[in-house]
């Protein structure tokens, strides 16, 4: 009798072993897939100004994944500054466009993981028809000193 008793109670500090070890494991794979899936992402930032210097607030501002046609949008706040954040890796097409300034676009934008670009932006004053194209060649890197 005493010999079952002991036995049940050796399987159940197994079973809650082996619980907590599959709590544990479940725990890490979350964790692991949290931080691969926040490493494939990257952001665009910048601030919209005209010729003169001056911050453009409400410039419409969208990006487009080439590869997938997948887009994000945003408007620019009253510092002239939009952020895209969580963009998918790969290559961008950016836009940018206002009333009463030429559209602006820029192409060959190439996010890799990781990378936050800062990609300031001129508008020139024209018309709405009028539009201003920049090729951009080469992947983007992180060029920001964050320590």
């Amino acid at each position: 009798m005493e010999k079952q008793v002991e036995d049940r109670q050796r399987r159940k500090g197994w079973i809650r072993f082996l619980k907590a070890i599959a709590g544990i494991v479940a725990v890490s794979f979350v964790l692991a897939r949290t931080q691969v899936m926040a490493q494939s992402t990257a952001q665009i930032s910048g601030v919209v100004t005209d010729q003169s210097g001056a911050i453009l607030p409400g410039v419409e501002v969208k990006v487009t994944q080439t590869d997938t046609g997948i887009t994000r949008s945003a408007v620019t706040n009253e510092t002239g500054l939009y952020i895209l954040p969580n963009l998918p890796i790969g290559p961008y097409r950016l836009e940018a466009a206002l009333p009463g300034f030429r559209s602006y676009v820029q192409t060959g934008i190439v996010l890799q993981v990781g990378s936050n670009p800062v990609l300031n932006m001129l508008m020139e004053v024209g018309q709405v028809s009028e539009t201003v194209e920049v090729q951009a060649d080469a992947a983007l890197v992180e060029t920001r000193n964050t320590g």
